[in-house]
């Protein structure tokens, strides 16, 4: 031991302290994890919560309410209020209050900019955050056992996952402890999606893998992270969690699909065999709520129904003559309760809007696209508050403009979009792959969109959004870094 490091043991966990700095520096968390030398104390300090003086900056540990060389009161590093955020829109387990259908393009969270509030222009993004490896990346915000909020970047393809570290403001590869590489090529990008789910301790986050479904538990403290699998074959589909069970569709043979059930709190696995085809193109992100889950697909619909104790499966096809068009955004959720997937028809290149998880759905046609929230819809650039059918007031059909929606508030209707010029129409815009020009917007009910940034990228509308420090961040995998703008509280 050296004599100049003098210890301490306290309730966050085992504490240096230097005699003749008199500086101190957590080497193992309360939970046991040794605290990763790669990490300097600040960002340690920061991640658990310590205390701070600030006059000089000096951190002590949180148990301290006074500083042992002035003795000052220290200020106590109340930990962000930031929620958490389960990729790739926001909606979580871990939160008391939920929509009522899940899997959609909304957030609890409020998106109210500051930018927005000052009636400004489009401006340059107000942060970034540091460049990462090449990826496509998910970003995902919990505490994970620690007082801060961590923001963690997950790459699915490679199964790689990435920490931000708060003070230095880097990224941290974080390295595996145990368990097998969870990373998968999914058939379909769209159809990858993450859970986070808490039982009586940190949140554990779920995903898809070439091994069945992956519990992944990061520790930011000590730079790694354990995964556990459940199920044989690979996942052909995101997770979805109810209650606390997780489900997600596996490839159980090489043209057979089952469902599996992981208990949160229980050991043991729930296999429902399915009559459902192994979709060609992998399943979709799927839809939800209390009482079933649908993973949709180009063949039909895996239809998982949840009443009470009860779990049945159904396999349903889309009516004759019509395809999902699953590129255009999400399903739309009525008023009723009832998901509606947009699709064409064969027979002249029409829309419909398809009642979904019922063998006789009702059909209800429209004469031009829409693009959904799942609640909010757009028709070119008017936004529609209601049924995608009912086209409101004031649509031009020759308007040049469109508005792809990418993320709507539950909590006051506020939807960040992005507005493009579609001069050939919008089918003709989203099956380009030339470098585009869009503007991003903000937009409540019964007020002007406000633009107050721009993409210019091949494929702008799949950008990712996230929450997290007060800010809105957009991810777009060919921008060279996460650029954000401030959020008012």
């Amino acid at each position: 031991m050296d004599l100049q490091l003098e210890p301490w043991e306290l309730s966050s966990g085992t504490w240096f302290r230097d005699r003749t700095s008199e500086t101190w520096r957590l080497a193992v968390a309360s939970d046991g994890t040794v605290v990763d030398p790669r990490l300097s104390s600040h960002d340690v300090a920061r991640l658990i919560g310590a205390s701070r003086e600030c006059d000089s900056g000096q951190w002590f540990p949180p148990e301290f309410g006074y500083s042992q060389q002035s003795g000052k009161r220290l200020s106590m590093l109340m930990p962000k209020l930031d929620s958490p955020w389960a990729p790739p829109f926001g909606a979580s387990e871990l939160g008391h209050a939920r929509p009522r259908g899940r899997g959609l393009r909304q957030t609890l969270l409020p998106l109210t900019l500051a930018c927005t509030q000052e009636e400004r222009s489009i401006s340059q993004p107000e942060r970034t955050l540091p460049p990462l490896p090449p990826g496509q990346y998910r970003f995902v915000v919990s505490k994970f056992g620690i007082s801060s909020p961590t923001l963690v970047a997950a790459e699915p393809r490679r199964g790689r996952l990435f920490a931000l570290l708060p003070e230095s403001r880097n990224w941290l590869a974080l390295q595996r402890w145990s368990g097998a590489a969870w990373g998968q090529k999914l058939l379909n990008p769209r159809g990858w999606r993450m859970e986070l789910v808490q039982n009586r301790g940190p949140a554990v986050a779920y995903c898809p893998s070439a091994c069945g479904v992956a519990s992944v538990s990061p520790n930011a403290v000590g730079a790694g992270y354990a995964v556990e699998h459940v199920g044989d074959g690979p996942a052909l589909g995101g997770p979805v969690a109810r209650g606390h069970e997780v489900w997600a569709p596996l490839l159980a043979a090489p043209d057979l699909v089952q469902l599996i059930g992981v208990p949160v709190a229980a050991t043991g696995t729930i296999v429902l065999p399915t009559q459902s085809p192994v979709p060609q193109r992998g399943f979709e992100a799927p839809v939800f709520d209390d009482s079933q889950a649908n993973w949709p697909c180009d063949e039909g619909q895996l239809v998982l129904r949840l009443e009470d104790n009860d779990r049945r499966c159904e396999w349903i096809k889309w009516p004759d003559g019509r395809s999902p068009l699953f590129a255009l955004g999400c399903p739309y959720l009525a008023a009723t309760g009832t998901f509606w997937q947009l699709c064409r028809r064969t027979a002249d290149s029409g829309f419909e809007y398809v009642e979904m998880a019922s063998s006789t759905p009702a059909i209800v046609p429209i004469h031009s696209l829409r693009l959904s929230t799942g609640r909010a819809c757009y028709h070119a650039a008017l936004r529609i508050d209601g049924d995608p059918w009912q086209a409101g007031p004031g649509v031009d059909h020759r308007s040049p403009e469109l508005v792809a929606p990418l993320l709507e508030s539950v909590h006051d209707g506020a939807v960040i979009g992005l507005r493009m010029n579609a001069p050939e129409g919008a089918m003709a815009l989203l099956q380009s792959h030339a470098p585009c020009h869009a503007i991003l917007q903000w937009e409540v009910p019964g007020r002007p969109a406000v633009p107050f940034g721009s993409l210019h990228v091949r494929r702008p509308w799949l950008a990712l959004l996230f929450v997290y420090d007060n800010h809105l961040w957009v991810h777009h995998p060919e921008l060279a870094q996460v650029v954000g703008w401030k959020l008012t509280l």
